[in-house]
């Protein structure tokens, strides 16, 4: 009920902050676990994929997050669970993979950390995992533009991704990047300059 009602009211204050343009909603699968996986430039970037997809977003957040009573209590409300970036969190892996095998939508970053606009760095394999692992469709999501006060923003949800010819594969390193690769290509086609 928290997140619903947090939905509608963030979309009132994005309609008054921004002139936000939205695109491709339709492309979120009505049912069963997808991975919305967007590029990551702004602290609002998971507020601006989760409010105007059709469908419930959960979400990885640093450990640190949940340090604070107060915090953890509202990003646990909002369907987050913690995740330690300095290591392999096996834990975080093995909630993720049930959570989309139950059929809930994850959404994800596929560099792992915000990247500023002019910044380079590599995608990470994380996404591609658990896509494979989970035998979900990725959703590339493109989200362009300023969070300042009354600027344009832009999100394009594009086609799903099937990745069906990585299923029976071996999953190497070398799979694991060209799916990567295949995601981030089409978030990049799908981005507007900023």
């Amino acid at each position: 009920m928290f997140y619903k009602i947090a939905k509608v009211a963030l979309r009132i204050l994005y309609k008054i902050l921004f002139r936000m343009t939205v695109e491709g909603t339709q492309n979120v699968p009505k049912e069963g676990g997808a991975i919305l996986c967007a590029n990551h430039s702004s602290n609002f970037d998971p507020v601006t994929m989760g409010i105007y997809s059709r469908r419930e977003i959960s979400y990885m957040a640093k450990k640190e997050l949940f340090e604070n009573k107060f915090l953890r209590w509202l990003i646990v409300q909002l369907h987050a669970f913690p995740v330690d970036r300095t290591t392999a969190d096996m834990k975080a892996f093995k909630i993720a993979v049930k959570l989309l095998k139950e059929g809930k939508v994850i959404g994800m970053f596929a560099q792992g950390t915000r990247v500023k606009a002019g910044e380079e760095k590599a995608a990470k394999a994380g996404v591609a995992l658990f896509a494979v692992k989970a035998q979900v469709p990725v959703v590339p999501v493109a989200i362009s533009g300023s969070c300042k006060p009354f600027s344009k923003m832009k999100i394009v949800y594009g086609k799903p991704l099937y990745l069906e010819q990585y299923r029976q594969k071996r999953l190497n390193t070398e799979a694991l990047n060209e799916i990567t690769e295949i995601i981030m290509k089409e978030i990049n086609c799908m981005k507007v300059e900023e």
